[in-house]
């Protein structure tokens, strides 16, 4: 133990190589970006970027590995005169980064798409133009990347994003190759893309059961390799900056939307509130729009904001056909996690159920009573959430349970196998009676309901589903009393989503979607049997809202 060797090394021996050392640690310290692995997948951690010029200022970066190369760019810039500024900058994708910017205290945060500041935590961002807040740097279009027969087929089927959509869902061999989504911009905004110009078309509900059912024929990519077709009949959604040295067989561009991309300047609200830090900010973010950083943009292969195309993209590409979608939101942005990921899913939800005599009746084009199919939505929001979740499920009419117009089947509880089997026999209890909808007074009811029961750390939410008016019901409140009992009712803190399902022709929609307006709920309308269960669908994969 402890025991030297005659082979040790000797102290003179030692003293060369730590001095060796020291000789590599101070050219390593003095370069100004060093990629010390490859790029992190989900949980691996970040990369750093070294820097140490002698400066007095620095400034903390968290940034997109395909923004990384920008920063080394503008070294040059950054590096001059007497208030030269150097960047401790790491590099980390996808949702990991939002934590990363909170954890480091960092002053700026330049994510692969702008949609990603949705995953911050409250106060940690700028607000949207207090020091540059939201600026887009950069932008890299997604492509549509396949085979010559399946592009082809795309084209036919119109060569749009929807018509990819309509052909990937349909289940007709189209399959997609779309890049983890958790741990990167492209992967998740091409997602979101799929399912935004769905939604354009279609409407909310439509989109989420079109995302749910594109994840069946989808092949996640992790880590860094971009999302390339590996076979025929797969389409690779692949930002512009990954084809480059590349010669893919075919690349589209949808004719109706075009996906993109959107580097972003976030700067936190820290820094912009203390001067000397927002000062050195200025300067970088006007190192970054300055006409003299179009060399970096251009080995990063990223476009500048105008859109034009950086000046050695291939030959091959395809022109840009249509307008840009607009940024994801919070709520689109959810829908893509929920869809990929079962624990995004985790909701606290409350199902109302309309059973008046109507209810009984066909479903248009069936010969199946709609109860029964809202039965079957009842029973598969079960089926999709977590165990983390909780549920619940009312029946409602005129005086159902007097003196309430609600009949509780199963009280809201976390989804335990007894609450689930609890769910099996309260969905049976739904049964269309002779009563009138009663729907103001549940609505209210309801809303008050969940607020009470909120659950933190997921999302919570009340679905109403009806196919009438508020009707039949001699104590009804009015839609101006559900209107501000919904306003009283609400808590900033304790957020609640609230949904009507309404179907049919019905002509109180509208007067029912303003009295929704104090808590932005929303009234999805619905006509098909389709619809009946996308909106169900949807209800499940709302997703944790932050």
């Amino acid at each position: 133990m402890g025991r030297h060797r005659s082979g040790s090394v000797t102290t003179r021996g030692l003293l060369w190589i730590a001095a060796a050392a020291l000789m590599v640690l101070a050219s390593v310290a003095a370069v100004l970006a060093v990629f010390d692995r490859p790029s992190p997948g989900p949980g691996d951690g970040d990369r750093s970027l070294l820097t140490a010029p002698d400066c007095a200022r620095t400034l903390r970066v968290v940034t997109a590995a395909s923004f990384a190369p920008v920063l080394d760019g503008v070294r040059p810039v950054l590096a001059e005169g007497p208030d030269c500024i150097a960047l401790d900058a790491v590099v980390v994708d996808g949702r990991a980064a939002a934590d990363r910017v909170a954890e480091r205290e960092a002053d700026v945060w330049i994510p692969d798409d702008a949609s990603w500041a949705a995953a911050a935590r409250p106060g940690l961002l700028a607000e949207e133009g207090t020091g540059g807040a939201g600026t887009v740097l950069a932008t890299s279009p997604i492509y549509m990347v396949t085979d010559e027969a399946t592009a082809g087929r795309v084209r036919a089927a119109g060569g749009t994003w929807r018509g990819l959509a309509g052909l990937v869902t349909a289940g007709t061999g189209v399959r997609l190759a779309v890049r983890d989504p958790n741990g990167s911009g492209d992967g998740m905004v091409a997602a979101g893309s799929l399912a935004e110009a769905v939604w354009l078309a279609e409407g909310m509900d439509a989109s989420s059961a079109a995302l749910s059912a594109a994840l069946r024929w989808t092949r996640t990519v992790g880590g860094p390799r971009p999302a390339l077709p590996e076979r025929d009949g797969e389409v690779g959604l692949v930002p512009e900056y990954e084809l480059f040295g590349r010669t893919p067989a075919a690349v589209l561009t949808g004719s109706d939307h075009t996906a993109l991309l959107r580097y972003a300047w976030l700067p936190s609200a820290t820094a912009t509130q203390m001067p000397e830090r927002a000062a050195a900010l200025d300067s970088l973010l006007a190192a970054l729009k300055d006409a003299r950083a179009a060399d970096a943009y251009a080995a990063a292969h990223l476009r500048r904001p105008d859109g034009a195309a950086p000046p050695d993209a291939p030959g091959w590409l395809p022109p840009l056909a249509a307008e840009p979608l607009k940024m994801l939101g919070r709520h689109h942005v959810d829908h893509v996690f929920a869809a990929w990921y079962v624990q995004d899913r985790r909701s606290s939800i409350l199902l109302a159920v309309d059973v008046s005599g109507s209810m009984a009746e066909p479903a248009p084009g069936t010969a199946t009573p709609l109860i029964d199919l809202v039965r079957q939505g009842c029973l598969a929001v079960g089926r999709l959430l977590p165990d983390q979740s909780s549920l619940g499920l009312w029946a409602f009419g005129s005086r159902l349970d007097p003196p309430r117009d609600h009949r509780v089947l199963l009280p809201t509880a976390p989804l335990s196998d007894g609450q689930r089997a609890g769910l099996a026999g309260a969905a049976a209890q739904l049964a269309a009676q002779a009563t009138g909808t009663g729907l103001y007074d549940t609505v209210l009811a309801a809303y008050r309901s969940a607020t009470a029961s909120y659950r933190p750390g997921m999302g919570n939410q009340v679905v109403v589903f009806t196919d009438g008016r508020n009707e039949d019901d001699s104590d009804t409140i009015t839609a101006e009393q559900l209107s501000s009992g919904l306003r009283a009712a609400a808590d900033p803190a304790r957020r609640v989503e609230l949904t009507v399902v309404a179907f049919g022709d019905l002509p109180e929609v509208e007067v029912l979607a303003k009295a929704l307006e104090p808590i932005d709920g929303y009234v999805s309308d619905v006509r098909t049997p389709q619809e009946v269960a996308a909106a169900f669908l949807h209800a499940a994969a709302s997703g944790v809202h932050a």
